[in-house]
């Protein structure tokens, strides 16, 4: 009696031992590191930077893996604007990488600083160009020697940034640096191309979209862009939504508003498709996890059959039981997953026909009526979606009527952070990618006025930045 009682603790203890077994082939650091960069992919930014910091914490005694924890807090700090904790942690991975020779995460390293560099110049007085050029072209130097094309495509790509910075202020440009400029960005676009980098590949693009712009050559850029478009193979929806965007600011830049509307459409299209290939990839990543986890299970039955003869009766129940779990928790969520991108569907189509960007006859209507929100009131907003619905086929009053009460809730919150007519141009503005001295241009004030404009926003919306100024404007609809 008592050695039955002892097969379960058996079993548990073989398990325990089998998984460690698995385990010891990556180090949790790793593992973690490798998960907070699925993070930074998906924009979970604060659930990185705890993987990334327990990474760090982990690595103690390991100078290779806290390079790499480092850079994975210098990269998350980066995407959430935290310039001054990113430079902190990157001296301090850029330390560990020169003293123990690790090279490759070096050039990586230096390449964040460049990048921070090139993020200081807001005007002239805070440029570090020059600072950011001697980073990115050592980068240059160590992956041109040792052969790391994703490094020295990115460091390329980084130095024309900061080049085609060097002209930001000038009127006229240099030439000469503009020439540079475009050298760099052909390198590193080159290197990108070769090796299919499609992240690089898409920041080229964006650089070169500024080049372009900078010396005036919009008629080049419209053919370049076009071409680059039309040589896209099928199914890259992430980039030719990149391209598309580039070509709906070129169109508009041009006064083609009709082709701009028709790029835009297909813009739009090209991020639905995106997120839908997304969805696919998510399944099948949960039916190759599924497989893997059943030849797993099938190969620890036979293992276990040899030694525990006792237990074949109770371990089959078991494995019916966690199958039949299993089977009925993954069809619950395919259901959920089905409803979900239900959901995401009918939003939007809401969205996209209804609100702010429609795509039905009454789309000018729909379009003003989003962007006056702001400065309506609450009667104002009803009488419109009223009048829309009375005169539309595919807007029935129940939706008109939803439509109005989202649109008084955002402007009430807008009220009560008290921004003017004035300060929301202004935000929206910036959400087109506008400087300061460019908006300046297209409201006729000088810079100094907008740049105190934009203090007064952030104090309203207390906020530091531009950065966290838009995403508020976003979350209250402003954008």
């Amino acid at each position: 009696m008592k050695a039955v009682k002892l097969i379960p603790l058996l079993l548990l203890s073989l398990l325990s031992c089998r998984q460690t077994g698995n385990d010891a082939l990556q180090t949790p650091a790793a593992t973690l590191i490798e998960q907070a960069a699925k993070d930074v992919a998906s924009q979970k930014f604060e659930q990185a930077m705890q993987k990334s910091l327990k990474a760090l914490e982990l690595s103690e005694d390991d100078p290779l893996m806290q390079i790499k924890a480092l850079s994975s807090i210098v990269g998350v700090d980066i995407m959430t604007s935290r310039d001054a904790d990113a430079w902190e942690k990157a001296l301090e991975a850029e330390e560990l990488a020169r003293k123990h020779g690790h090279n490759k995460e070096l050039a990586g390293i230096l390449i964040s600083k460049a990048k921070l560099c090139s993020y200081a110049e807001i005007s002239p007085e805070t440029a570090r160009n020059d600072e950011g050029l001697e980073y990115a072209k050592e980068a240059i130097g160590i992956a041109s020697k040792e052969g790391y094309s994703e490094e020295e495509a990115e460091a390329n790509l980084v130095a024309g940034s900061l080049y085609i910075n060097k002209n930001r202020w000038s009127n006229p440009i240099d030439r000469e640096i503009y020439r540079t400029a475009g050298e760099y960005l052909d390198r590193g676009q080159a290197i990108a191309d070769s090796c299919g980098i499609e992240r690089l590949r898409r920041n080229g693009f964006l650089f070169r979209s500024r080049w372009f712009q900078q010396g005036d050559r919009n008629d080049e850029a419209l053919e370049y862009f076009t071409s680059a478009r039309a040589a896209l193979p099928e199914g890259e929806h992430l980039m030719a939504s990149a391209l598309d965007d580039r070509l709906v600011r070129l169109y508009t830049r041009t006064g083609d508003a009709q082709k701009a509307l028709d790029t835009h459409d297909d813009y739009v299209r090209e991020i639905t498709r995106y997120m839908n290939q997304k969805s696919d990839e998510v399944l099948q990543e949960m039916e190759t996890r599924f497989e893997v986890q059943e030849k797993e299970r099938a190969i620890e039955s036979r293992n276990y059959q040899i030694t525990i003869l006792l237990m074949i009766i109770l371990l089959a129940v078991a494995i019916i039981m966690i199958v039949t779990n299993y089977l009925r928790s993954a069809r619950r969520r395919n259901a959920e997953l089905l409803q979900i991108n239900d959901t995401k569907e009918q939003l939007i189509t809401l969205l996209s026909k209804n609100l702010q960007k429609p795509t039905n006859a009454y789309k000018s209507e729909i379009e003003q009526l989003a962007i006056d929100a702001a400065t309506l009131s609450p009667e104002d907003i009803r009488e419109r979606c009223r009048s829309i619905a009375a005169s539309a086929e595919t807007i029935n009053e129940d939706v008109a009527a939803y439509v109005g009460d989202i649109l008084i809730e955002r402007g009430r919150k807008i009220a009560d952070i008290g921004l003017s007519k004035r300060e929301i141009e202004i935000i929206r503005l910036s959400a087109e990618g506008l400087s300061a001295s460019e908006i300046a241009e297209r409201l006729f004030l000088s810079v100094h006025t907008v740049n105190t404009h934009r203090q007064r926003i952030y104090a309203k919306m207390d906020v530091k930045n531009v950065s966290d100024m838009l995403r508020k404007a976003n979350d209250l609809g402003l954008i």
